[in-house]
């Protein structure tokens, strides 16, 4: 029972991320919803698979990219026939896209302090745990959440002078 907790901790802690990670190689988000789940019914069915909880995240991405893959590879076998792009694929560089904002929140990201526009797009868009965005820039975990609450606070100040400007 103790183990079923964890992974339920594990899910609320990583799906955020796995979300992304997945939507930035496919667009069909039930897809992505499928390999997620499927990522955590083996977690489930197969407990012991992950022994050390230190690098589950790790663990967790490679799994979803790995199913990412197989399901790949049987919907569209014949777009896999080429080794150098099965070899991306595995390396984890598969179909890098560039975050797909509108020109507005580029511009309004574009108006907020460096500092402001890394968290934001760290713990929004990527995911990224308070944790890991702590470990990333040097500072306390409360310390981050502080930065994402007033760049956020930031952005939605700037974004509404722009669409005051706009109408």
């Amino acid at each position: 029972m103790e183990r079923v907790r964890q992974i339920e901790h594990l899910y609320k802690e990583h799906y955020r991320y796995l979300l992304n990670f997945l939507s930035a190689q496919t667009p069909d988000k039930q897809l992505i919803e499928d390999i997620i789940q499927d990522v955590f019914a083996t977690l489930i069915n197969k407990s012991d698979l992950l022994v050390d909880l230190r690098y589950s995240k790790q663990y967790l991405k490679r799994s979803a990219r790995n199913k990412l893959i197989d399901c790949w590879r049987k919907a569209k076998p014949a777009l896999y026939e080429d080794e150098e792009t099965i070899g991306q694929l595995q390396a984890g560089r598969a179909f890098e896209r560039e975050v797909e904002l509108t020109e507005e929140i580029r511009q309004v990201l574009g108006k907020l302090p460096d500092h402001y526009r890394n968290v934001i797009i760290a713990r929004d868009y990527y995911g990224y745990s308070y944790q890991e965005i702590a470990e990333l820039t040097g500072c306390s975990s409360n310390s981050v959440k502080i930065k994402i609450f007033r760049a956020r606070k930031q952005f939605i100040h700037h974004y509404r002078q722009a669409a005051g400007s706009m109408a």
